[in-house]
């Protein structure tokens, strides 16, 4: 069983990005294609919290994610592989679902959690307990 379509979750960090690396590696050696995707978390305003709290100014995910698409772009380019790149915002295990679903892909890669205590991290775990397609989670 050879893998045509993988899709990544990409947000900049190690993690993801070592990810995208994966994917287009497996990518390239079964001349496959990628759909990378950015989701921006929805954010509920904050009220009556306490002193510390960072506004988001809007667009900034956004600029991110243009940000995370081009470098997307330019791994895919430079490795000569077929593919896209998806800026959503929502539940970021959701959407991964969705473009699973809609790409009907073979292969789901995400990196693994930034805090070392909860090692598989939400989203990971999330695929992983659907069971509905492998799931590669890299560190």
């Amino acid at each position: 069983m050879g893998v045509s379509c993988i899709v990544v979750g990409v947000d900049g960090t190690p993690p993801s990005l070592r990810a995208l690396a994966m994917a287009v590696g497996v990518a390239s050696r079964e001349r496959g294609s990628v759909h990378a995707c950015f989701v921006s978390r929805t954010t509920v305003p904050a009220v009556g919290l306490a002193v510390g709290v960072v506004p988001v100014v809007p667009g900034d995910e956004e600029e991110g994610g243009s940000e995370v698409g081009q470098l997307v772009r330019e791994e895919l380019d430079r490795a000569g592989v077929a593919g896209d790149f998806t800026l959503c915002s929502g539940d970021v295990g959701r959407e991964i679902e969705a473009l699973a679903d809609a790409y009907h892909a073979d292969l789901v890669v995400v990196g693994r959690s930034r805090h070392p205590a909860l090692h598989l991290g939400g989203v990971p775990r999330r695929l992983l307990g659907s069971g509905r397609w492998p799931v590669l989670v890299v560190p």
